[in-house]
């Protein structure tokens, strides 16, 4: 006894729930100006807190990463506020 086919022409691909229904935000604002502003007093505060822990590499880093963080939610936000403003 032989199995009947399915009908392949049907499913091209395996089933995916979210297709189409994602909307890529992107994190990062379209004119990042505090964004790198804050990447040097993260890095200079980054130093301080370095030599205190005794890692003089990965202060700087942390510092300039998290200065990159800060930055960039200011600028999301204040992009935000402004959408908001001239939406009415």
């Amino acid at each position: 006894m032989a199995r009947k086919k399915k009908d392949r022409e049907s499913h091209s691909g395996p089933y995916n729930p979210y297709f189409g229904k994602f909307e890529d935000e992107s994190q990062m604002a379209k004119r990042p100006f505090f964004t790198w502003i804050l990447v040097v007093p993260g890095a200079v505060l980054g130093v301080f807190i370095g030599m205190k822990v005794q890692e003089p590499v990965l202060g700087p880093v942390f510092g300039g990463i998290m200065g990159i963080a800060v930055g960039s939610l200011i600028d999301k936000r204040r992009e935000k506020r402004r959408e908001e403003r001239e939406k009415p």
